[in-house]
């Protein structure tokens, strides 16, 4: 998986223009780096090695999501290198790379989705480049900036699955949302106002007292994480579902079962990524599987021919 990632988004940045005219080249590319850069004696720099970026994933095992980690992106500068339309050079190139990886969604070919969204960033200065007699700025100077990383895993199991259903109702009510986990998408995606996402995920399920002849059913809880570039267009798309949600009063599910929609609650100041903005308590049923009866040894044996009348 991480390979995989890891290619996406160097590809993603190489071959971003904008990024191309900041930084130097190496052997005839952007100075963009997995870990490590090339020591500057080795061929393939330019006439300048500096600008030059480099990044690395750090991943770790999340018990619910599967995975989670950091990317980290350091910014290289030096003292020689020229400003960016009067912007410091490390400087831009952080905003630049916060347009690029903040927000957005990365798909490996084996529809691993994940979420990179800024966390911080922390300034540095090259250890042992600084002048302490005449105290001239450091020579080695930049930016490392640290993203989260968050996994969003295919949550479908079995039929009749709600969430199948959940993501079904979705996009038949609202087109232009992305159903994440769901539907197909490409290795670098990025919500919009006008294209939100929605990540419908599982998060229990209790079996209920109510029974019938053939259904036994179960009360499910299902959180929606919706996103969106800004927070007002995210909070009219909750609202906008929840009112929809709570106006059918049910979903119907792949085997045409209905799941019936008993609470909707909604907390906007939740992780849009973690934790999820909607919380559904929905009722659905699953058709019993009927036991196996007493096989006969004998089902077309009449005992009545067998009766023999007393004599007299």
């Amino acid at each position: 998986m991480n390979r995989d990632i890891r290619r996406i988004i160097h590809e993603q940045v190489s071959s971003d223009t904008q990024i191309a005219g900041m930084l130097a080249a190496y052997n005839g590319l952007p100075a963009f780096f997995y870990q490590k850069a090339p020591s500057d004696s080795r061929r393939g720099w330019g006439e300048t090695r500096y600008p030059r970026v480099d990044f690395n994933l750090d991943t770790r095992h999340d018990p619910e999501r599967r995975t989670a980690g950091t990317l980290a992106v350091n910014i290289w500068c030096t003292t020689e290198c020229p400003a960016v339309d009067g912007v410091d050079p490390d400087r831009a190139i952080e905003r630049r790379m916060m347009e690029l990886i903040s927000g957005t969604f990365y798909t490996g070919t084996d529809r691993t989705t994940i979420c990179a969204e800024w966390e911080r960033s922390d300034e540095f200065e090259y250890e042992g480049s600084s002048n302490t007699k005449d105290n001239t700025p450091p020579e080695v100077y930049g930016i490392t900036m640290i993203f989260e990383l968050m996994e969003f895993p295919v949550q479908i199991s079995t039929t009749p699955d709600p969430i199948q259903g959940l993501n079904a109702w979705i996009k038949a009510n609202f087109p232009p949302v992305t159903a994440i986990a769901y539907d197909e998408m490409p290795p670098v995606w990025k919500p919009s106002e006008e294209s939100p996402a929605v990540y419908w995920r599982f998060e229990g399920t209790t079996g209920i007292s109510r029974q019938s002849y053939a259904v036994t059913w179960f009360s499910g809880t299902f959180a929606a994480h919706v996103i969106t570039e800004n927070v007002t267009e995210r909070n009219k798309w909750i609202k906008t579902i929840i009112e929809r949600a709570q106006f059918e009063g049910e979903v119907i599910l792949s085997d045409t079962s209905p799941m019936f929609i008993n609470r909707i609650t909604v907390q906007h100041s939740a992780d849009p990524l973690r934790e999820g903005q909607i919380a559904l308590t929905g009722q659905y049923g699953v058709l019993r599987i009927e036991d196996a009866q007493i096989r006969l040894l004998h089902p077309h044996y009449n005992w009545a021919n067998e009766y023999k009348p007393p004599k007299i």
